[in-house]
């Protein structure tokens, strides 16, 4: 037993070693955009262009290193701020699944093909979250009237915001607490990157601990039937599986890394965790479904699994 354990852990320090260069260039990157505030500024002009700011919405999900649980609230406060619903669809549905440290890992964990082909994904998912959107709101779906309750009026980031699910934590933030004791930009970057280590860190070291236990103790048959499989019923039941699962885009990609020496990962099947495992995570749809009155949720469940089958179905094509 001590000899078994001992090679578990010893593959786990393995593989996190092999994937460490892309983390820590990863982590500083999304610092240093944070400490640019690259991506608040582009935020801050969402709510000038309306429903032409679905293009620009989307490059904002990419490029932010919000999961799906981070960009939720940041997306209700825009709504509550005028923007209309499409394009802050088009930010829900692209946030989680890419960003610049999740990029870099999958370019280590599944290879530059793979990595770009989540970015493309990425873009097509936002434009048509918020192209579906809105063509169903010029249609006659009645979603204007979007939140179960009015939500209290006032900034997210009062320490008391009556709203405790939506309220930011930020002014606790590490990152906070350095920049008003020292005031240093570069202390602040360090303190960014911590930060920015334990978001993604803690999702690396899941995915990694899921693989292995996965390769020492599932017989690799089940896997290999699942996971190599282009045949639609069974591609649909994955993406239906995967809603419940908190499957983070570098849990993803780090799972799918751990799999490829056991099992030939289709196109399709991997594209299918890729990018239906991050945008249906649970607690996401717990939040959705707590102030979006359930035609919403229905409405950006549905665009999540009609896109992921879309964007597999296309990619398996492409690989021949």
């Amino acid at each position: 037993m001590a000899n078994e354990l001992t090679e578990i852990l010893l593959e786990i320090w393995s593989e996190f070693l092999e994937v460490l260069p892309y983390f820590l260039f990863g982590v500083f990157l999304e610092a240093y955009i944070r400490t640019k505030g690259w991506h608040v500024k582009i935020r801050k002009s969402l709510t000038k262009y309306g429903y032409a700011a679905i293009p620009v919405a989307t490059i904002l999900g990419l490029f932010s290193p919000l999961c799906a649980c981070g960009v939720l609230p940041l997306t209700i406060s825009l709504i509550l701020g005028g923007l209309p619903l499409a394009p802050a669809m088009s930010i829900l549905v692209s946030a989680p699944l890419i960003s610049p440290a999740g990029y870099l890992l999958a370019v280590k964990n599944v290879g530059v093909d793979w990595a770009n082909a989540e970015v493309v994904a990425g873009i097509f998912m936002g434009i048509y979250a918020g192209l579906a959107t809105h063509f169903f709101e010029r249609r006659g779906f009645d979603i204007r009237n979007y939140f179960r309750k009015e939500l209290p009026a006032g900034d997210f980031h009062d320490h008391d915001y009556p709203e405790e699910a939506l309220r930011c934590d930020c002014s606790n933030m590490f990152s906070k607490r350095v920049h008003k004791k020292t005031g240093s930009p570069f202390l602040v970057f360090l303190a960014r990157m911590a930060e920015g280590g334990w978001k993604v860190g803690k999702y690396v070291a899941l995915g990694i601990v899921i693989a292995v236990l996965v390769k020492q103790y599932m017989p690799a048959e089940w896997i290999g039937d699942l996971l190599s499989s282009t045949n639609p019923v069974t591609l649909t039941g994955l993406a239906l599986g995967i809603v419940p699962l908190h499957l983070n885009q570098i849990t993803a990609t780090t799972i799918i890394f751990g799999m490829s020496d056991v099992v030939s990962v289709s196109r399709a099947a991997g594209m299918v965790l890729l990018v239906g495992g991050p945008v249906t995570a649970l607690p996401v749809m717990a939040v959705f479904l707590t102030f979006f009155k359930p035609r919403v949720f229905l409405l950006y469940l549905s665009i999540c699994l009609s896109g992921t089958l879309f964007v597999a179905y296309v990619y398996q094509l492409l690989g021949g």
